[in-house]
């Protein structure tokens, strides 16, 4: 498993800015593939981990015209490695919507193998 992509081992942020203890393997899978989608892809200086992470950074220099075409590719790349270790079946949704100042808010929906979907939200992407 990416070191990387564990951090932080076992704690999330609540709604008052404080470490709370994760509490099923879903709010652990939940972080583990929001810190996939987050983390700039490149940045890891760890051998073998350069790849993780994705390229979801790039969007606001993508053609407006692509950017949802672009969001959907680049969140298939990062979650990859998840489908691979058979957590996840696939990404089965991506909606883009647009904020102010060039920035998106990305909704991610993944099928798991039980057969429930798992949503994620990730904010300020192509910041």
């Amino acid at each position: 498993m990416d070191p990387v992509i564990n951090y932080p081992s076992g704690y999330k942020l609540d709604d008052t800015g404080n470490l709370k203890k994760w509490r099923t393997e879903k709010e652990r899978l939940r972080q583990r593939l929001v810190n996939r989608l987050v983390m700039r892809r490149g940045i890891a200086s760890i051998p073998g981990y350069e790849d993780a992470g994705s390229r979801l950074y790039t969007l606001s220099k993508q053609k407006p015209s692509e950017r949802s075409a672009r969001a959907l590719e680049f969140v298939d790349e990062a979650l990859r490695p998840e489908v691979e270790m058979g957590e996840i079946v696939k990404v089965a949704d991506v909606v883009l919507t647009e904020k102010e100042g060039g920035k998106y808010t990305l909704a991610v929906a993944v099928e798991l193998p039980d057969g429930d979907t798992l949503d994620l939200e990730v904010l300020n992407v192509g910041a």
